[in-house]
């Protein structure tokens, strides 16, 4: 199973942005994720930049797979792993 790796600003809840938006989708999809929280600075965000060329997050990467933007990525949970 390929591993699946959410990154995602350091705010502590998942109600407040969209990173928590994208947790909680995969939560809810039963994907088993492991989080990655980067640096509020977008300045201190390299491995965001080398995944992605931006440094904004959420970024889900998911095996070879990387997606970017909270839609994109809800939209990818929602088409790969449905409503298990």
């Amino acid at each position: 199973m390929a591993r699946t790796v959410l990154y995602r600003c350091p705010v502590p809840t998942d109600r407040l942005c969209a990173c928590g938006r994208v947790a909680r989708t995969l939560r809810e999809a039963g994907v088993d994720f492991e989080t990655e929280r980067v640096s509020l600075a977008k300045s201190k965000r390299p491995e965001i930049v080398e995944l992605t060329g931006q440094k904004a997050v959420p970024v889900l990467v998911h095996g070879d797979e990387v997606v970017h933007d909270s839609r994109r990525i809800v939209e990818y949970v929602e088409g790969e792993f449905g409503n298990r």
